[in-house]
Protein backbone atom coordinates (compact mmCIF):
# COMPACT_ATOMS: atom_id res chain seq x y z
CA UNK A 1 0.00 0.00 0.00
CA UNK A 2 1.20 3.52 -0.75
CA UNK A 3 1.14 5.43 2.80
CA UNK A 4 2.01 9.44 3.74
CA UNK A 5 4.94 7.31 6.17
CA UNK A 6 4.80 9.87 9.69
CA UNK A 7 8.26 10.41 9.58
CA UNK A 8 10.08 13.86 10.09
CA UNK A 9 12.47 13.44 6.92
CA UNK A 10 14.74 16.44 8.03
CA UNK A 11 15.55 14.34 11.34
CA UNK A 12 17.51 11.45 9.31
CA UNK A 13 19.44 10.93 6.36
CA UNK A 14 18.19 9.10 3.37
CA UNK A 15 19.36 5.12 4.35
CA UNK A 16 17.75 6.11 7.64
CA UNK A 17 14.54 7.00 6.62
CA UNK A 18 14.39 3.63 4.01
CA UNK A 19 15.00 1.92 7.04
CA UNK A 20 12.32 3.65 8.75
CA UNK A 21 10.20 2.70 6.01
CA UNK A 22 11.17 -0.74 5.56
CA UNK A 23 10.31 -1.61 9.23
CA UNK A 24 6.89 0.13 8.87
CA UNK A 25 6.50 -2.05 6.28
CA UNK A 26 6.99 -5.11 7.77
CA UNK A 27 4.59 -4.26 10.14
CA UNK A 28 2.05 -3.97 7.88
CA UNK A 29 3.21 -7.18 5.99
CA UNK A 30 2.43 -8.68 9.64
CA UNK A 31 -1.13 -8.24 9.27
CA UNK A 32 -1.64 -9.13 5.69
CA UNK A 33 0.23 -11.86 4.69
CA UNK A 34 2.84 -12.74 8.08
CA UNK A 35 6.37 -11.99 8.64
CA UNK A 36 8.84 -14.85 10.19
CA UNK A 37 10.66 -13.98 13.27
CA UNK A 38 14.07 -13.83 12.23
CA UNK A 39 12.80 -11.22 9.52
CA UNK A 40 11.04 -9.06 11.80
CA UNK A 41 14.00 -8.99 14.82
CA UNK A 42 16.42 -8.36 11.42
CA UNK A 43 14.58 -5.18 10.78
CA UNK A 44 13.64 -4.33 14.49
CA UNK A 45 17.38 -4.27 14.67
CA UNK A 46 17.74 -1.83 12.42
CA UNK A 47 15.00 0.61 13.31
CA UNK A 48 16.50 0.34 16.64
CA UNK A 49 19.63 1.80 15.98
CA UNK A 50 17.96 5.05 14.34
CA UNK A 51 14.80 5.35 16.55
CA UNK A 52 16.80 4.90 20.11
CA UNK A 53 14.25 6.33 22.63
CA UNK A 54 11.11 4.11 23.73
CA UNK A 55 8.95 7.00 23.45
CA UNK A 56 10.04 8.06 19.95
CA UNK A 57 9.09 4.83 19.13
CA UNK A 58 6.00 4.72 20.91
CA UNK A 59 5.05 8.12 19.00
CA UNK A 60 5.80 6.46 15.63
CA UNK A 61 3.91 3.73 16.11
CA UNK A 62 0.88 5.27 17.18
CA UNK A 63 1.01 7.93 14.29
CA UNK A 64 1.19 4.84 11.76
CA UNK A 65 -1.83 3.30 13.10
CA UNK A 66 -3.52 6.47 12.77
CA UNK A 67 -2.52 6.24 8.81
CA UNK A 68 -2.55 2.67 8.18
CA UNK A 69 -4.70 1.06 11.03
CA UNK A 70 -1.17 -1.63 11.67
CA UNK A 71 -0.59 -1.44 15.01
CA UNK A 72 3.31 -1.62 15.85
CA UNK A 73 3.21 -2.28 19.08
CA UNK A 74 1.39 -5.38 18.78
CA UNK A 75 3.24 -6.99 16.35
CA UNK A 76 6.60 -5.78 18.57
CA UNK A 77 4.94 -7.55 21.60
CA UNK A 78 4.42 -10.36 19.35
CA UNK A 79 7.86 -10.59 18.63
CA UNK A 80 8.76 -11.02 22.16
CA UNK A 81 6.55 -14.08 22.79
CA UNK A 82 8.90 -16.13 19.90
CA UNK A 83 6.23 -17.01 17.84
CA UNK A 84 7.92 -18.51 14.39
CA UNK A 85 5.52 -16.44 12.57
CA UNK A 86 4.15 -13.14 13.08
CA UNK A 87 0.76 -12.78 11.95
CA UNK A 88 -1.70 -10.32 13.45
CA UNK A 89 -5.22 -10.76 12.67
CA UNK A 90 -7.54 -7.70 13.08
Amino acid sequence: MEFNYPINYSLYTPKEVGIIIQFLDIIELCYTKGVELSEYKKHYKAFKQIIKAKSEENTLYKDFKNITGFDGYLTTKAMKNENKIILIRS
